[in-house]
């Protein structure tokens, strides 16, 4: 399963990771997301399942599914411990999972670097809004979702690479107006984005390494056993 599959992007990797024998369930509460999801994935349709639902009540059977595939999705659920409780049940025994979430800004340069042009700007509410992926889940409340459920394994690590953006700088302000804050940068005034872009460049031009990378991108890596 890709759990909070969004758009789609794991769901055609696990597709194409199962093969022709496997199938992959897509679940997303989001409709929009998952007909996105349907377009990408349309070459491997026939081995994925589509349902739109909430990670903290789903219609799946128990001890069913191999593995399940959280892919920075799990910060944003209501009901962690449930979500958490979901993937015990759905699980075959010895099942794994894998959960991952953003680190804080501070360790996801790029976007640490939009969230002070914006505060910077006194654009607080769309830096708060910026941050919700990235900050307000700890390494130690993820672990905790999955404490005392009865998973027999949980292992924790930090994951962190370099940011590629083919583009650059450039590339990144297109970046930012992709990301949810883009309706709330778009609705501001022709002047209040043009500084927010001329900011943001002057800012990203000391995270530039030689060999282009723009800053690092750090996450938590949660394995776990049934």
């Amino acid at each position: 399963m890709d759990l909070a599959c969004g758009t789609g992007a794991v769901t055609k990797e696990l597709a194409q990771s199962v093969g022709s024998s496997g199938k992959v369930i897509a679940l997303d509460i989001n409709s929009q997301m998952l007909n996105l999801a349907k377009i990408k994935c349309n070459e491997w349709a026939k081995h994925i399942e589509f349902i739109e639902g909430s990670a903290g009540s789903m219609d799946i059977s128990d001890n069913s599914l191999d593995k399940v595939v959280c892919q920075q999705g799990f910060q944003f659920f209501p009901n962690k411990k449930a979500a958490a409780y979901e993937i015990y049940r759905i699980l075959k025994p010895r099942g794994k999972a894998i959960i991952s979430t953003w680190c804080p800004v501070s360790e996801c340069e790029i976007f640490g670097t939009i969230c002070d042009v914006l505060e910077s700007m006194s654009l607080n509410e769309i830096s708060q809004m910026m941050r919700i992926p990235f900050d307000f889940m700890t390494q130690n409340e993820l672990l905790e979702s999955f404490n005392d459920i009865g998973f027999s394994k949980i292992q924790i690590s930090k994951q962190e690479q370099n940011l590629y953006l083919v583009g650059g700088i450039t590339k990144a302000i297109s970046f930012a107006y992709a990301t949810p804050i883009g309706p709330k940068l778009n609705a501001l005034s022709d002047e209040k984005q043009e500084k927010f872009k001329t900011l943001s460049i002057d800012k990203l031009q000391a995270l530039i390494h030689a060999d282009g990378n723009i800053g690092r991108m750090t996450t938590n890596i949660l394995n776990i056993e049934k």
